[in-house]
């Protein structure tokens, strides 16, 4: 994209006293870069560490303006927004560096209209329209620089915060004085209550949030989740409410909660919503492995009988184990119901109605099924 300009054209009669001007640029900026270090100690500072720096970015900048003076043309404002984000980068204070540039604009108005005119050559009338357009385009440096240097240092505010988000969310702090430095910089109370989600997208402005790839931290006063579930959609796992230090934690119950949805499935999980499934997501592989061994030649069946009977399965599992009340979840008579449960119970040697055979099997199927 072409870079912001402004135009700003002198007369004809007065080009080439300003090109005079433009021949002596660097002779100014050498000026220019005087009378700034004299005026402004954080130019000071600059001209004592880089004294060819602050040289070359007068230089630049007159040359941009005394070029658009002298052609009439539209002056580019890509120098001064250069300026203001590397004088950001400095460490500059946006005030010194505008006060700069107002130094910066005097200058080049009295080396244009007072160095290059001579006396008698304009009257009153005609000068004024010339300084009016002089100083427009100098107003426009000056707003181009102010933007980018605030443009920046709101860039640069963005990226400490999630720098320090980072940090708290896996567990890079130990100091006290470490969470109260975290705290006051993502807005957040020391000795509030929070919890993380993972998976979370847009929430309502007035939760008190910190967003970030790890996670979301979030405010939760009187550690009351009914409002967490309440506001968040789509598939999303949460922790329980945690204090700031024990966020690291809460990251990892967090991805859990959310491995506990099945691919596709969507739903908010607050980390102990689903115990058996919180076990099988918390050590994916070995449940899957678990889940090969415990139902067995049931998941050799083709895709069609083994989902028939899964599915009749987990319905019996949540009727605790009533032929009657599974077969109206699944739209067949008990009897079938009855039937299926015995082809897994001969399928992977185990009896759904004992505890320890039916422990196996839920948490074979829901391993199966989360990795579906």
């Amino acid at each position: 994209m072409a870079a912001p300009t402004t135009r700003s054209p002198l007369p004809p009669e007065l080009r080439d006293l300003a090109k005079a001007q433009l021949a002596r640029v660097a002779e100014l900026a050498d000026e220019l870069a005087e009378e700034l270090t004299e005026k402004e100690a954080s130019y000071r500072r600059v001209n004592e560490v880089a004294p060819a720096e602050l040289r070359k970015v007068c230089e630049v900048n007159l040359r941009h303006a005394f070029t658009a003076f002298i052609e009439g043309s539209e002056v580019a404002l890509g120098a001064a927004r250069k300026t203001g984000r590397a004088q950001a980068m400095q460490g500059i204070p946006l005030s010194a560096v505008l006060r700069a540039f107002r130094i910066a604009g005097t200058f080049t108005y009295e080396a244009l209209m007072e160095r290059a005119i001579p006396p008698g050559l304009l009257t009153p009338e005609q000068l004024l329209p010339i300084s009016a357009t002089v100083w427009r385009i100098i107003d426009s440096f000056s707003d181009a620089i102010a933007t980018a240097y605030s443009d920046f240092a709101a860039d640069s505010a963005r990226h400490d915060r999630d720098a320090v988000a980072e940090a708290l969310l896996e567990g890079r702090l130990s100091h006290d004085y470490e969470y109260g430095d975290a705290a006051r910089a993502l807005g957040l109370p020391e000795n509030g209550q929070f919890v993380v989600a993972v998976g979370a997208n847009a929430l309502p402005s007035h939760w008190r949030y910190v967003a970030h790839s790890l996670g979301t931290i979030l405010l939760v006063p009187r550690g009351d989740l009914t409002p967490v579930r309440q506001s968040l959609s789509g598939a999303v796992g949460v922790s329980p409410v945690v204090s700031l230090r024990h966020l690291p934690w809460a990251v990892q119950r967090a991805r859990i909660a959310l491995r506990c949805l099945a691919p596709g499935e969507s739903g908010v999980v607050v980390f102990g919503d689903r115990a058996v499934t919180s076990l099988v997501a918390g050590s994916p592989k070995l449940a899957v492995e678990l889940s090969r061994m415990v139902l067995g030649g049931l998941l050799a069946l083709p895709a069609s009988e083994r989902d028939v009977l899964i599915r009749t399965l987990v319905a019996w599992f949540e009727v605790a184990g009533s032929a009657k009340e599974a077969a109206e979840l699944l739209f067949v008579h008990p009897n079938t119901v009855r039937y299926r449960i015995r082809r897994v119970q001969e399928l992977t040697g185990r009896d759904p109605a004992r505890p320890r055979d039916g422990a196996e099997l839920l948490l074979a199927v829901e391993a199966a099924r989360l990795a579906s």
